[in-house]
Formats: C-alpha cells, structure tokens, sequence
C-alpha cells in the first residue's frame, strides 16, 4: 500500500544513501539536492508516484498530475534521467551520473539499486502487447549502458555489466556480462552497494 508515510521514508533513504558515500552524517541528506541534480527525477518520481496511485479526489489528482508531468519534463530534459511514475521503486536508489537513463512504466526495482548513466529498463517492443517488465531485487549493480529488456527477472545481489543486454533471467549474487548477457561468476554486487543501514547491520 502505498502512504505518505512510505514515500517520505523511501525518500529519506534514497538521498541518505548519497549522503552516507559522502561521509556524512544522516543530517545532511537535506543538502544532496544541491550536490546532486541525480536526485531530482527521484524525488519529481517519489511524489508522482504517490500522487497517482494514492491521491484519490478527481479534480486535485487531476491538477497535480498536471503539474507533476510539467515538472517531470523539464528535470528529463535538464538531467536526461526519466522514470516513469507507474514504476515501483523502492528505498535507496543511487544514481550517481547524469544521463540517457529510461525506467519504464511497470519496472520494478528492489532497495538500494546503484543505476548507471546509459542503463535502460523496457519492454520487447516486439508489439502493441509486449507488457513485460523488468522486476530486479534488492541490492542490484547496473552497469552504465547496460539494457534489461522484457519481463526478466534479476535476483537479489546482481551486477550488471556495462553495455550488457540482459534478455533472460539472471540468478541472484551473479554476475552477468556481454550481449546477450551471460553469467561469468558468482561475486554479485558484494561491496559495489552502499549504505548506512548495511553498516549497521
């Protein structure tokens, strides 16, 4: 279910995790906006998506959706980062780099995904029914330029390698590397995902 509480606290921890590679205190995840404008199509994203799924009077869903799509625009255009509202994703995303970054509609991403600059997450497009998504677990590495097409499914502690194109499913803690991606090892994702809750831990 979808709260506001939960979007607030997704939010807190999507900019923590920029924070805390800083070496910062949990504090100063206020100040991540201004040191990273990667973070503005995840925030634009967190409250579009409570908004169309949560928000239920007609006439002021309707009038902050249209102000959320303009907003939504002009942060693609200025980061070249888009996700769309209709993804799920949950806490922690970090996106270190700017650009050509696609989630959508209907992706599902785990906690604290890394996502790279070129990566894009789509369907087949083979035709008008091809609605297949990519769902990936938790703690999932994504290479710059990589591409995850279709309805596969990526299990928890994945990494991606740059410029993979992943068409099939990818077992978790593997690695997976070239076109069409294949797995080369079991190393995963251990100790390219970071947190403060996995220092804690």
């Amino acid at each position: 279910m979808i709260t506001l509480a939960r979007t607030i606290h997704n939010l807190v921890e999507d900019l923590d995790v920029y924070a805390y590679r800083r070496g910062l205190p949990k504090i100063c995840l206020l100040f991540m906006p201004l040191l990273y404008p990667t973070t503005w199509p995840v925030i634009v994203y967190r409250v579009h998506h409570y908004v169309f799924f949560a928000v239920k009077m007609p006439f002021v869903r309707q009038i902050l959706l249209a102000i959320l799509f303009c907003i939504a625009r002009v942060i693609n255009v200025l980061t070249s980062i888009e996700i769309n509202r209709a993804a799920v994703i949950d806490q922690g995303i970090f996106i270190p780099h700017l650009g050509n970054i696609v989630v959508a509609h209907n992706t599902v991403i785990g906690k604290y995904a890394s996502i790279h600059q070129g990566v894009t997450f789509g369907n087949e497009g083979r035709d008008t029914n091809a609605t297949g998504m990519p769902n990936l677990g938790d703690s999932v590495y994504v290479g710059a330029g990589a591409k995850i097409v279709g309805g596969v499914k990526i299990g928890n502690g994945v990494m991606i390698g740059c410029n993979a194109v992943v068409v099939k499913d990818i077992p978790e803690n593997a690695t997976a590397v070239g076109v069409p991606a294949r797995v080369i090892n079991s190393k995963g994702s251990k100790g390219c995902i970071h947190y403060r809750k996995q220092k804690e831990q």
